[in-house]
């Protein structure tokens, strides 16, 4: 009976040193397939470079990388990987067709403590169709370019994105809980995303749909129409120099400043349920429950409506 149980006790003691054994050769495996090996390298680990002729697409996409731009004294798109473990299945996977390029991420260590990789992005001036740039983590930076394009699309989810002048027909920006920080932005059609991240805007030029959950929203000069909505709470500090359409803000738990040029005929509609509203043209408005309506100005064009549930309104001309 002793001798079966010690029979016993002994096998499982070796299937036990066994799988011991398999899980160290597993983790040594690992630590190898993933680099730990791999020299470390303070330089570009890996470069590519693509000729932009006939392509009228483009997208870069990562995810916790920063991703920076820099304007290319050449008609070719140049990106530069930076990776403090140089191993060729961390390299950028490309997708390459009839006018499209799809630069996008490798592979990340399994255990990816210490590894940090960052992106250069060389752009050629010359270059103005479409472009799409997204990240997860990882701040988007544009502030050295100036892109003309036909469409420009920059998400993402936590990082900032930093842009100092760009022009296209169409501009979408976005971003979940980062901060948008924008120069000069003109273009047809300009979106602007947010959910709990800011907006910090020089200037805006053109047709504006901004809408946000509970981010702060500063525009210093806007040139042109638009829609603000902030769906939940988070200020509208907006600046107009020029307007050539309607405007439409609404804040639903924060407060609203509107600036508008002293020389603009407009009509006017402002409604909160449980704030104030004040205007610098009181005499041109008239007062039923929580509305104020009237016209400014001798000739309108434009509407000007803007409207909270439990905030404060202040529009002003000036």
């Amino acid at each position: 009976m002793n001798n079966s149980f010690t029979i016993e006790r002994e096998v499982f003691d070796l299937k036990t040193k066994k799988l011991m054994l398999l899980c160290f050769l597993t983790i040594i495996a690992l630590l190898g397939m993933n680099g730990c090996t791999a020299s470390k390298s303070s330089g570009v680990a890996n470069e590519l470079s693509f000729s932009l002729n006939g392509i009228t697409k483009l997208e870069i996409s990562y995810d916790e990388e920063k991703v920076t731009f820099f304007t290319s004294d050449s008609d070719t798109l140049t990106v530069k990987e930076y990776m403090t473990v140089n191993n060729s299945r961390y390299y950028a996977k490309i997708d390459q067709r009839d006018g499209y390029i799809h630069i996008s991420e490798g592979k990340r260590p399994f255990f990816k403590d210490g590894f940090e990789r960052y992106i250069e992005v060389y752009l050629p001036a010359t270059y103005n169709q479409n472009l799409t740039v997204t990240t997860t983590n990882g701040n988007i930076d544009m502030t050295d370019i100036e892109p003309n394009l036909s469409m420009l699309r920059v998400d993402s989810t936590s990082g900032t994105i930093k842009i100092n002048n760009a022009s296209a027909s169409d501009i979408h920006l976005s971003t979940t809980s980062g901060t948008l920080d924008l120069g000069d932005i003109q273009a047809n059609q300009i979106r602007l995303e947010t959910t709990s991240g800011n907006l910090i805007c020089s200037a805006l030029r053109g047709n504006v749909n901004y809408t946000s959950t509970s981010g702060n929203a500063e525009v210093k000069s806007a040139f042109g129409s638009g829609s603000y909505k902030a769906n939940n709470s988070g200020k509208l500090d907006v600046t107009y120099t020029k307007v050539d359409g309607d405007l439409s803000l609404f804040n639903k738990n924060d407060g609203i400043v509107l600036v508008l040029p002293a020389d603009l005929d407009f009509y006017f509609e402002g409604t909160t349920k449980n704030g104030s509203i004040s205007t610098t043209f009181q005499e041109c408005i008239a007062v039923k429950g929580r509305t104020m309506s009237g016209t400014v100005g001798s000739s309108p064009t434009v509407t000007v409506k803007v409207e909270t549930n439990n905030g404060e309104i202040q529009v002003e001309q000036k």
